[in-house]
């Protein structure tokens, strides 16, 4: 006999069970969360955006393969758009957006842009999974980018010292002493510290920088923000509040944060009790980026338990990317080795100009050309990420050729891309650590190709106004580490390692592989830095 149960009745018959039992089960569980992911990736497919899309390898691909090959190949993704759409917008998808990719002939465009208009910080705050790791702070206000901007960037000459400083108290504190044995180390777990010390020096001022509960907290409130991100992002948007509720690195953040309140909020009272009532205040307590957030902040924006949470996310970016860079760089030096005296010599000869190392201002540094062109090529080869110029539209924009980009659209550029096209970087493939000293040599270009400082296809670092505000900061802090390091020990890879090590990738971020160990030896007193 046929069956004459229409579709209508199964479903009739189905839903009292489904709600009175289906809902225990994992696999109706399982199989909800799997048919709402199918049905997001359908709606995104066919409702999206209309620009040549990479990283699929059909049109219908369920956008859980096409993300999970972008976690795993984004490189290779944004250098196939690159090279096919050099002057075109293309797309790619991640679980959390589609994002549009402009190529470098709009960065003027981007650049001129309001923030009101096209928003750098809900694009940041988006890349961040700002509402699972606690960094969606930033978006009620641009107290952090004003007080880098006008405080910390100003005073970097008199910030010089204090640093140097708790170089030196580092190095003392972590590093071997012996002349005779090489020891092992993990840089990156070495210069992690490093750059915790430094930056909290500067961002808190003594004593509460050599705090260990403070540490604590700017290193791993960072390391538990980048593993939460780097899990979300193979995730819909709409997903993250619920996951972020099982992940360890979620949970974990928002205790660093809380106890990062614990410690600073009796301390920004203190300081504000002791301005009113008229007593001498140390200059430990006013020049420090605290200080500074405290000074210029609205009414509104000076509310302690915000300013603590702030500071904790400021030490993110500032330990991140100076910590990155400087461990790519002493990776690079032990793969290129024969670069290492050529850079010592210039030391040597700041030394013989400048007299010993802490009598050194911030002048002196930017001597160190030699230095800065071997960092500045160590960061193009192992970038921080693959993309930048990041922007949501706030508002529907029109670009100079008629363009328009939509309200809610994510934009980036292929920075990785586009700074080693061959038109823009010769021999991309070859590292030449001292290929932007050389361009520095040309008439006219003395000031130009520096770490810090931004072209139209070179962003690493942002263009225009709202390029990187610490980036001076942050090449200063790892050029005060190099050089204690470089001319105290002597590095190399460990028997059996005969390259570089290898860099880890996840998304479009690249990170220096943290479980790498090398031997360091202490170089004798006659070959180190005069410190005094």
């Amino acid at each position: 006999m046929a069956n004459t149960t229409s579709p209508l009745d199964t479903i009739n018959e189905a839903l009292p069970l489904f709600f009175s039992e289906g809902l225990t089960s994992p696999w109706v569980l399982a199989s909800l969360v799997g048919g709402a992911y199918i049905l997001f990736s359908a709606v995104s497919q066919i409702f999206g955006y209309k620009y040549p899309l990479f990283g699929v390898s059909f049109q219908f691909e369920p956008i859980i393969v096409s993300n999970f090959r972008f976690f795993h190949r984004a490189e290779d993704i944004l250098n196939e758009g690159y090279l096919a759409c050099k002057d075109k917008i293309f797309q790619f998808r991640r679980a959390d957006t589609d994002m549009l990719v402009l190529p470098y002939k709009y960065v003027e465009d981007i650049r001129r842009l309001p923030n009101s208009v096209a928003s750098p910080t809900v694009a940041h705050v988006h890349n961040l999974m700002g509402s699972s790791t606690n960094m969606h702070i930033i978006l009620r206000n641009n107290l952090h980018f004003r007080t880098l901007q006008l405080k910390l960037t100003p005073n970097l000459n008199s910030l010089t010292r204090p640093m140097q400083e708790e170089v030196n108290f580092a190095v003392e504190k972590e590093l071997a002493n012996s002349e005779d044995e090489w020891v092992t180390m993990k840089p990156y777990h070495t210069i992690l510290d490093f750059v915790a010390r430094v930056s909290a020096r500067i961002f808190l001022g003594k004593p509460l920088c050599r705090d260990p509960e403070w540490l604590e907290v700017s290193t791993q409130f960072t390391e538990n923000v980048f593993v939460s991100l780097v899990f979300l992002r193979l995730l819909p948007m709409w997903t993250h509040g619920f996951v972020a509720w099982f992940m360890p690195s979620s949970y974990k953040g928002t205790a660093y944060v809380k106890k990062a309140k614990k410690l600073l909020v009796p301390e920004i009272n203190r300081r504000r009790s002791a301005e009113a009532h008229g007593h001498d205040i140390p200059d430990t307590d006013k020049h420090n980026l605290l200080s500074w957030m405290m000074e210029i902040a609205t009414p509104e924006e000076g509310e302690a338990s915000a300013l603590a949470h702030l500071e904790v996310v400021m030490s993110l970016a500032s330990i991140h990317t100076s910590q990155m860079n400087a461990v790519h760089c002493l990776y690079d030096i032990l793969a290129h080795p024969e670069y290492l005296e050529p850079i010592r010599d210039e030391i040597r000869a700041v030394v013989a100009e400048a007299g010993p190392w802490m009598t050194w201002e911030k002048a002196h540094f930017s001597k160190l050309r030699k230095l800065d062109s071997f960092m500045r090529e160590s960061q193009r080869m192992n970038p921080p990420t693959l993309l930048s110029m990041h922007r949501v539209l706030l508002q529907e924009a029109k670009l100079s050729d008629g363009t328009v980009l939509p309200k809610g659209a994510h934009i980036s550029m292929p920075v990785n891309s586009i700074q080693n096209d061959p038109d823009v970087t010769p021999e991309p493939e070859k590292f030449d650590g001292f290929r932007y000293y050389k361009l520095r040599q040309s008439d006219g270009q003395g000031h130009m190709h520096q770490f810090s400082t931004t072209q139209e296809r070179i962003l690493n670092f942002g263009h225009g106004p709202n390029a990187c505000p610490g980036r001076f900061f942050a090449s200063l802090e790892i050029k005060i580490i190099l050089v204690r390091l470089l001319m105290d020990y002597s590095f190399k890879l460990k028997p059996g390692s005969n390259e570089r090590p290898a860099n880890l990738r996840a998304h479009e971020f690249i990170f220096p592989n943290p479980d790498v160990e090398i031997l360091m030896r202490r170089r004798p007193a006659s070959e180190r830095l005069p410190l005094y």
